[in-house]
C-alpha cells in the first residue's frame, strides 16, 4: 500500500502494480488531509444493532488503524459527529442484514462522515471495547450468531472520570533498518491498554507499559515542516514552562528561540563517514549515543509514508539511532501533543480500582469484624484453636475477632485462665483480636482496672456453664456496678433472664448487647426495648438467618422455621451478624467432623447470596459486620485495609479446611476476593499468604466521635476551612479514606518545600495522615509502628527547617489553647515554642483566673475553649481525664499528661531523641528509674517501645514498681523485661538511662515522699560505670 501525490508518483506505482501481477486490478482510494478517523465496533441481529462502540483515533487519517492510538470513550469528537456515525452504522448494518460482528472505519472532517471500509468480522479492537465497557461483544457476537437470546445495549454504569487508550507496541529495534515513522502500513506488532481518569493519564500508563521510560530532562525536536512547527508550539512552551531542557536540530531551535523559546542547537549528523569536526557539545550524534536525551521528538517533512530502508536522510539516521540506543521517538504530532500534555500535568500515576477490569463486578468492603469469635479449647494450655480461628477469619475477609470468654467446657472468669489465652494467642493471631471477660456469681470483685486494660467486654453467660443461675438478679447487679461505663456488656440470656437484663441495664442507664438471639419472642423483645429508647443492641449468628431445625432434624441450637422468619422480618432490629457458637454447636449435634473455624468461612458466601436474591444489601452487610460493630464494641480503625468480593460469580461451595459443612456441594453466589490489611495484600483469590501479626486491641478504641458544629453559627470562627475532629467515617476506605503513605512519602512534599526556592518560602502544605489528621492523641496504644515512623521522618524535616530559619509558617492563622489542671514547665513550654516556631499562636489558661475557680467542669470548659482554639493542649490530675474531654471537644485533644495515666507525646519525643542520639532504638538496653508507678511518661514511654527490638530494665524500690499490667503488656509483645532494686545490676549493659522523677504531689504524705525521693542519684561516679556511649534522659532537677 502506497500513498500517491503526483502523476509521476501514480505512473511509478502502478508500473510496479503491473510488474507484480498484470491479471489483478489496483484499488485506488481518495486520501483526505488532515481529517479524523473513528472506529465503529457493533454487533447487530437481523439488521438492527444490540450493541455498538464508538473510539476515536488520536492519529489523524493515514495511519494504519492497527498503528493507531485509540480512545474510548471518545473525548475531542463533536456530538453531532457520533450522532451522524451512529446513525449511519444503523443504516449499514440493515441494509446488509447483519447478524454478528463488524467493525466500520469511518473518517470524519468537519462533521463530513465518509466510510473508509466495513468488515463484516471481529475487530483487534473488540478485546479493547469490551474491557473498557465492561460488556463482553465477542460473547454477545457469539450468541447472536447462535440464536440465543440478548439484552440489547445493557447499561454500562461507568465511572464519571475514566477513559481507556489503546496504544501500539513496536519492534523497530529488532528490525535493522526499518524506518521508525507510521504510515498507512500497519507496522506494530502489539498493542497495550490502559485506564485512568482522563485520557492523559491513561496514555502515559499505556506508553510507560510499552517500555517507553518519561522524560527527566533533555528533551530533543525536529520538526520538519513548519506548519507542524507552528502546531507545536504551544505544547512546546509548556514542556519549557515545566522545566525540560530543549534542544533542536538548526531549523527547529531557530524556530523556538525566535517564539522566545531557549532550544539549545544540535549539529546535524556529519555529510561524510568519518567526520569527526562535531564538537561533542553540540553533536546530536553524541547526544543520542550518550544517552543524553530523555525523548526524541521526530516529525518529518511527509509524516504520510514510511520511507524504504534504503532511504538513508539525515532524519531516518537520527530516527534508526533513536531507537538503536533505545531513546523513546515519537514520529507523530498528534501524539506528541498529546504525551506533552500529559507529562506536563505531573500526574502521580498512582494504582487504583479504575487500573483493571474483570469479568465479574466485586465489591469493596472494610475490613470485617466478628464480635462474636467461639474458641472450644479456650483456656486450654498451649492450644492452638484461636490462631487457626485468627487464620481462617483473614481468608474469610474478618480483619479484627472479638474472642468469646466460654469455650466448650471452660471460662474466662480470672486472671489465670486470662493469661492462659494470652499466652496461647501472643505471637500467633493472624489478625487483630480483643478478649472478653465472663462474669459469674462470685467473679465481680475481680474487676479492676489492671483488668479492664486487657479484656474489651464483659460476658454474662446464661447458657451451658454457667452459674449465674443460683442468684441471677444478685451478680448480674454486681457486675454492672463493677464494669466500666465505658465498656460493653454482652450477655446470651433468653426469654425472661433477657427481660431482667435489660432492666437491670435501665435501671443502671447502661447498655448491653445480646448475642446470638433465635427465636421470636427475644427479637420482639428486643425490638420493644429499642423503641423504648432503652440502650440496647443484638446480633445474630449467621447460620440462624439460614437455617433451621426443620433442616437438620436433631438439633436444638437453630431456630424454627417460624422463628427464622420473625428474625428476617425484624431485620432492621438486627445490629450485627455473627459467627457465635452455632457452627460449632451444629456439627456437634450432628455427630460431624466438626472444626474450631466452622461457620467462618460460610459466613460471607451465605450473606452474599442472600444480596443475590434480593435478601440483603452489600449496605446492610456492611453496616452489620464493620460499622456497627465499630460503633458499639469501640474497635479502632484498620487503616488502609479492606476486603473485595466478587458479587455475581456461582460457584460450587467447597470447605478449604476439609472440615464439615452444610454448604458442601451446594451453589452459592460470591466468594472473597481480595483480603488488604495495612496496604499489604493477604489473600487473593483463596490463597492465604498472612502471617502472625495480628494486635490485641482489647484495650484500645477509635476517637470518640464528635457532633461537628455549625461553624457558620459561631461567631467566634468565620472561616469554614478551621479544622476540627473527624467524626467516625465508618464507609469504604477505598473510597473515602486519605491516599495511602508510605514511610517518605509523608514528608515528600515538605522535603520539595526546603530543597526548592527561598529559605523564606511558605512551607508546603502537608498530606494529611490518617492516623494524626485531626484526631485527638489521647494514648499511644492508638498508633502503629508505621504510624510513629512517618511522624518521625516528618518531625525530622521540620526540625531542620526551623534550625535553617527559625520559623516556618505550617500552622500560621492557627491557634493552640494550653489547658493545664497541674504546674508544668517543659511540657507547656514546650508545646507553645513548637507552636511558636511553626508560626502559629498559643492561648494560655490560667486555672486561678478561669472560670474553674467558680466551679466549672472540665467538659463546658474544653466546649467553650473549643470555640477559639483549633486545638486544645490538656493536662489533668484524673486518670481518663483526656478521654472524658474528648468526648465533649470539637476540636483535637492532646493529651499532656492525665494523672498516672499517660504522656503520648512525651512519649514519642523520648523514641525521637534516642532516635536522634543513637540513630536508631531497636538492639538498644533501655533501663528506666525512679518512680515507675506513678511516672506516667515511663507507662507510654514502654508501650511504644514494644514496636521496636529492645531490651528494659525497670530499676525502682518495690514501692514505686512499675504496674504489673505494663509489665505482662511489654512480655505479651516480646520485649525482654527485667526488674530490679539495683542499678548497678544494669547499669554496664545499658544504652539508655532514663530517669523519672520522684514527684510529691503522687504522694498520700510526705513521709512516704521522704523515704524514696534520694533513692537514686545519678552523678559523675555512676557515669564513671557506664558505657561510654550511654545517654542519659533526665527530666531535671538534679
Amino acid at each position: 500500500m502506497n500513498v500517491v501525490y503526483t502523476e509521476d508518483d501514480l505512473s511509478n506505482y502502478l508500473g510496479q502494480a503491473t510488474a507484480v501481477s498484470r491479471e489483478h486490478p489496483v484499488v485506488i482510494s481518495k486520501y483526505i488531509e488532515q481529517a479524523k478517523e473513528i472506529e465503529m465496533d457493533a454487533i447487530a441481529k437481523e439488521g438492527k444493532l444490540v450493541m455498538h462502540y464508538v473510539s476515536e483515533h488520536i492519529e489523524n487519517a493515514g495511519v494504519h488503524s492497527g498503528d493507531a492510538t485509540l480512545v474510548l470513550p471518545p473525548q475531542d469528537l463533536d456530538p453531532e459527529t457520533v450522532r451522524r456515525i451512529v446513525d449511519a452504522t444503523r443504516k449499514i448494518a440493515n441494509a446488509l442484514n447483519v447478524t454478528g460482528p463488524f467493525n466500520i472505519q469511518f473518517i470524519a472532517k468537519n462533521n463530513d462522515i465518509k466510510v473508509i471500509e466495513c468488515n463484516l468480522r471481529a475487530a483487534r479492537s473488540f478485546p479493547f471495547v469490551s474491557k473498557v465497557t465492561g460488556v463482553d461483544a465477542v460473547e454477545m457476537a457469539t450468541k447472536v450468531m447462535l440464536g440465543l437470546p440478548v439484552d440489547p445495549y445493557p447499561e454500562l454504569n461507568l465511572p464519571a472520570e475514566y477513559v481507556g487508550v489503546k496504544v501500539p507496541q513496536f519492534s523497530f529495534s529488532r528490525l535493522s533498518g526499518a524506518d521508525p515513522v507510521l504510515g498507512v502500513e500497519m507496522a506494530s506488532t502489539g498493542e497495550v491498554a490502559c485506564f485512568g481518569k482522563n485520557k492523559y493519564e491513561a496514555y502515559l500508563k499505556a506508553l510507560i507499559s510499552t517500555g517507553i521510560v518519561l522524560p527527566k530532562k533533555n528533551i530533543l525536536l525536529s520538526i520538519g515542516s513548519y506548519k507542524e512547527k507552528l502546531e507545536m508550539l504551544p505544547s512546546v512552551e509548556k514542556l519549557y514552562r515545566a522545566g525540560y531542557n530543549l534542544l533542536g536540530t538548526s531549523g527547529t531551535a531557530d524556530f523556538f528561540t525566535e517564539h522566545d523559546i531557549p532550544c539549545k542547537y544540535l549539529e546535524a549528523l556529519p555529510d561524510t563517514a568519518g567526520n569527526d569536526s562535531q564538537k561533542s557539545e553540540y553533536s546530536l550524534t553524541q547526544h543520542l549515543a550518550n544517552n543524553l536525551i530523555d525523548l526524541y521528538i521526530n516529525l518529518p517533512s511527509k509524516n504520510n509514508f514510511r520511507r524504504p530502508a534504503s532511504y538513508t536522510s539525515k532524519g531516518y539516521k537520527t530516527r534508526r539511532m533513536a531507537v538503536d540506543f533505545a531513546v523513546p521517538l515519537i514520529t507523530n504530532v498528534k501524539c506528541a501533543k498529546l504525551f506533552i500534555e500529559a507529562i506536563v500535568r505531573n500526574m502521580p500515576l498512582d494504582v487504583s480500582n479504575v487500573d483493571f477490569k474483570t469479568s465479574h463486578r466485586s465489591f469493596t468492603f472494610p475490613g470485617f469484624i466478628n464480635t462474636m469469635a467461639f474458641v472450644p479449647n479456650l483456656t486450654v494450655s498451649r492450644s492452638t484453636d484461636l490462631s487457626e480461628i485468627t487464620k481462617a477469619s483473614v481468608a474469610a475477609g474478618f480483619t479484627t475477632v472479638q474472642v468469646m470468654p466460654c469455650g466448650l467446657t471452660d471460662r474466662v472468669v480470672d486472671d489465670r485462665s486470662l493469661q492462659v489465652v494470652q499466652a496461647n494467642v501472643t505471637g500467633s493471631a493472624h489478625c487483630d483480636y480483643a478478649l472478653s471477660f465472663a462474669g459469674s456469681a462470685t467473679n465481680s470483685a475481680l474487676l479492676k482496672d489492671e483488668l479492664f486494660e486487657d479484656i474489651k467486654s464483659l460476658f454474662l453467660p446464661f447458657h451451658d456453664v454457667t452459674d449465674l443461675s443460683a442468684n441471677k438478679v444478685a451478680a448480674v447487679a454486681s457486675h454492672f456496678a463493677a464494669w466500666p461505663s465505658d465498656k460493653p456488656i454482652v450477655t446470651d440470656a433468653e426469654g425472661t433472664d433477657l427481660a431482667s437484663v435489660l432492666l437491670l441495664a435501665s435501671l443502671h442507664n447502661r447498655g448491653v448487647h445480646v448475642v446470638n438471639v433465635t427465636n421470636k419472642n427475644d427479637i420482639l423483645l428486643i425490638a420493644l426495648s429499642k423503641e423504648k429508647q432503652l440502650k440496647v443492641t443484638c446480633d445474630v449468628s449467621v447460620y440462624s438467618l439460614f437455617f433451621t431445625r426443620e433442616q437438620f432434624p436433631g438439633s436444638t441450637c437453630l431456630p424454627t422455621a417460624a422463628d427464622q422468619a420473625a428474625l428476617w422480618q425484624n431485620l432492621n432490629v438486627i445490629d450485627v451478624f455473627s459467627v457465635g457458637t452455632t457452627p460449632y454447636k451444629l456439627g456437634l449435634e450432628l455427630k460431624q467432623n466438626v472444626l474450631p473455624t466452622a461457620g467462618i468461612e460460610e459466613t460471607l458466601p451465605l450473606l452474599l447470596t442472600a444480596v443475590s436474591d434480593g435478601r440483603l444489601t452489600h449496605d446492610a452487610i456492611k453496616a452489620r459486620l464493620h460499622d456497627n460493630p465499630m460503633k458499639i464494641f469501640d474497635f479502632p480503625e484498620q487503616p488502609h485495609t479492606h476486603v473485595e468480593v466478587v458479587v455475581d460469580r456461582k460457584v460450587q461451595f467447597t470447605p478449604t479446611s476439609g472440615g464439615w459443612s452444610p454448604l458442601k456441594g451446594k451453589t452459592v453466589t460470591g466468594a472473597v476476593h481480595r483480603v488488604v490489611i495495612q496496604n499489604h495484600t493477604i489473600v487473593l483469590d483463596g490463597v492465604s499468604s498472612s502471617k502472625p501479626l495480628g494486635r490485641d486491641v482489647s484495650a484500645s478504641g477509635p476517637v470518640p466521635p464528635t457532633r461537628l458544629m455549625d461553624r457558620h453559627a459561631r461567631g467566634s470562627f468565620a472561616t469554614v476551612n478551621r479544622p476540627t475532629v473527624i467524626t467516625q467515617d465508618l464507609r469504604s476506605p477505598i473510597d473515602h479514606a486519605p491516599p495511602p503513605l508510605r514511610s517518605m512519602d509523608l514528608a515528600q512534599s515538605v522535603v520539595t518545600s526546603l530543597r526548592q526556592g527561598s529559605p523564606t518560602r511558605p512551607f508546603a502544605p502537608v498530606a494529611p495522615h490518617p492516623a494524626f489528621h485531626r484526631r485527638h492523641i489521647l494514648s499511644i496504644k492508638q498508633f502503629s509502628n508505621e504510624d510513629v515512623y512517618d511522624l518521625f521522618n516528618l518531625a525530622h524535616e521540620m526540625r531542620l527547617q526551623v534550625e535553617r530559619n527559625g520559623t516556618i509558617d505550617l500552622l500560621k492563622g492557627r491557634v493552640l489553647c494550653t489547658l493545664f489542671y497541674e504546674p508544668s514547665t517543659r511540657t507547656s513550654s514546650s508545646f507553645e515554642a513548637a507552636m511558636k516556631r511553626c508560626g502559629g499562636e498559643v492561648l494560655q489558661i490560667p486555672l486561678d483566673r478561669s472560670s474553674v475557680v467558680k466551679g466549672e467542669t472540665l467538659a463546658d470548659t474544653v466546649r467553650t475553649l473549643g470555640c477559639y482554639a483549633d486545638a486544645i493542649v490538656l493536662r489533668h490530675p484524673a486518670v481518663g481525664s483526656a478521654q472524658s474531654a474528648a468526648k465533649y471537644s470539637p476540636v483535637p485533644i492532646l493529651n499532656a499528661g492525665d494523672g498516672v495515666g499517660e504522656h503520648p507525646t512525651q512519649a514519642l519525643l523520648d523514641v525521637y531523641t534516642i532516635r536522634s542520639e543513637l540513630g536508631t532504638v531497636n538492639g538498644k538496653t533501655i533501663t528506666m528509674l525512679g518512680d515507675l508507678k506513678n511516672g506516667r511518661t515511663v507507662h507510654s514511654l514502654v508501650t511504644l517501645l514494644t514496636f521496636y527490638s529492645v531490651r528494659l530494665n525497670f530499676v525502682s524500690p518495690p514501692s514505686l514498681a512499675m504496674p504489673e499490667s505494663v509489665v505482662a503488656a511489654a512480655r505479651r509483645a516480646g520485649v525482654q523485661v527485667r526488674q530490679c532494686e539495683s542499678l548497678d545490676d544494669v547499669l554496664a549493659e545499658t544504652d539508655v538511662l532514663y530517669v523519672t522523677r520522684v514527684q510529691k504531689e503522687r504522694f498520700e504524705s510526705e513521709k512516704e515522699w521522704e523515704s524514696v525521693k534520694d533513692a537514686y542519684v545519678v552523678n559523675h561516679a555512676v557515669m564513671a560505670r557506664a558505657k561510654e556511649d550511654m545517654i542519659v534522659m533526665h527530666p531535671l532537677p538534679r
